[in-house]
């Protein structure tokens, strides 16, 4: 396998589960220099690193599905990992609040949290979360006619298992790009050429999508009860929809 270069280790190493992606995500960046295709360095360049501001736009398989939950007092007693829904919520945050989390880390840290949670949950927060805490404590408030009611935080429940859908979508889509350079390539050739990996590029659309916004701040990873994480807080917001 050492002997292998260009699209000839690029298959290999991504057949090989054991090849770490951002390894795979390298070797791609590369490819895209030299092709001189822009969408193709983009895509790895904000796989490597993370998807953050200027751009925070995010491809659809970044956008997971989890609980909401909240940590909540009332009076005595004590309240942990209560699932919440939309008619729990001030009604200003039930539109930007919702159970879609966008995933903005770099594939490392995605695959940092999986391994430090494997099989389990980890709770994520956004950097919104303690306002929307104290906003829910004076609507619980309100609405139940006590003092006494605190929601002392809100966060998303996550299931490892959508993290590593993540990292998994990421493969396959390496995948699809050999794939498609391969079908462009006649018999007998090495190595593709810059416009054969462009046509790749095109018709699998590795790119980051632009659709509207979501006014959700992208996740943290905080240490709870559901497991301990320690990815450092990113601040972006969202934007749904990268094309598949």
């Amino acid at each position: 396998m050492s002997n292998l270069t260009g699209i000839d280790r690029l298959e290999s190493d991504i057949l090989d589960e054991s090849v770490p992606l951002a390894s795979l995500l390298r070797q791609v960046l590369i490819m895209g220099g030299r092709a001189s295709s822009e969408s193709l360095r983009a895509w790895a360049q904000q796989e490597l690193k993370g998807y953050r501001e200027p751009d925070p736009t995010l491809p659809e398989y970044r956008t997971i599905v989890a609980a909401l939950k909240a940590d909540i007092m009332a009076g005595p007693a004590t309240f942990t990992g209560q699932e919440i829904s939309s008619r729990d919520l001030p009604e200003a945050a039930r539109e930007q609040v919702t159970n879609d989390v966008p995933i903005t880390w770099s594939v490392a840290e995605i695959q940092a949290t999986v391994q430090s949670a494997p099989g389990g949950h980890i709770r994520l927060g956004g950097t919104n979360m303690s306002d929307l805490a104290r906003m829910m404590t004076a609507h619980q408030r309100e609405l139940q006619g006590s003092p006494f009611v605190n929601v002392t935080s809100v966060y998303w429940s996550a299931s490892t298992s959508a993290l590593e859908g993540i990292l998994d979508q990421v493969r396959t889509r390496l995948t699809e790009f050999v794939a498609e350079i391969r079908s462009f390539m006649s018999e007998g050739a090495e190595e593709p050429t810059p416009e054969q990996i462009r046509q790749a590029v095109s018709v699998i659309n590795i790119t980051a999508g632009d659709n509207s916004p979501v006014n959700v701040t992208s996740p943290i990873a905080i240490a709870g009860s559901d497991a301990a994480a320690t990815i450092e807080p990113v601040a972006v917001k969202a934007r749904r929809g990268l094309r598949d």
